[in-house]
């Protein structure tokens, strides 16, 4: 596969296609009202939302592989902006190029924006009630959970070789013991991946 620079790039086997066959394509409408539900029904946000987007997208209606979805979700918390937007605009992209990325991120954005304008009118006299407070506690102990999924699943896909492995515990004494900013611990990270990492063959033309 060649990388021209587009996030149109794509290979046909995260799409589970024949090398003649057309990449899949989904419509607009499918993909705004797919991310407009995770965005409706995800406590959260950001990587707690990369569970359901994976859950969504890979295992229930198999719109892309989880090699593919994995190096999306590393670009996406690579690079400047919120997790679950980028995602959300990566993946639209790949399915139905500029149109889908617009209908991804106006999908996964509208529910919170909607969200935040009735908690502001309606729920905040609310919020000081004690079974009100221990109801988001308990939605806390659950995105929890949800994060420590994200990070196994996360691990499991990518740590298959000490110098992977050597790269995620550098990464992580970084930000515990040296309390080192996130960029920097990406940074350091990155060029120890590259350092690290041996590209494959890459096939002529």
């Amino acid at each position: 596969m060649k990388i021209d620079g587009s996030w149109n790039a794509m290979s046909t086997e995260q799409f589970h296609t024949k090398p003649d066959e057309a990449p899949l394509r989904i419509s607009c409408a499918d993909i705004f009202w797919t991310f407009f539900r995770i965005g409706l029904f995800t406590l959260g946000g950001g990587l707690a939302m990369t569970t359901v987007m994976r859950h969504e997208l890979v295992l229930k209606r198999r719109w892309l592989a989880d090699d593919g979805f994995m190096n999306e979700l590393s670009t996406a918390t690579a690079v400047p902006g919120a997790i679950a937007v980028n995602l959300a605009y990566l993946q639209g992209r790949r399915l139905h190029g500029g149109l889908g990325a617009t209908s991804a991120v106006l999908g996964v954005v509208l529910p919170s924006f909607f969200v935040i304008l009735l908690i502001a009118w309606f729920a905040m006299p609310y919020f000081g009630q004690p079974k009100v407070a221990v109801f988001f506690r308990g939605c806390a102990i659950g995105v929890g959970g949800q994060l420590a999924f994200t990070s196994f699943a996360f691990g499991r896909k990518l740590l298959r070789s000490w110098p992977k492995m050597a790269v995620c515990a550098g990464a992580l004494a970084m930000t515990v013991v040296w309390e080192m900013h996130p960029i920097w611990v990406l940074v350091v990270a990155g060029g120890l991946g590259f350092a690290l990492t041996k590209p494959g063959p890459q096939a002529p033309g």
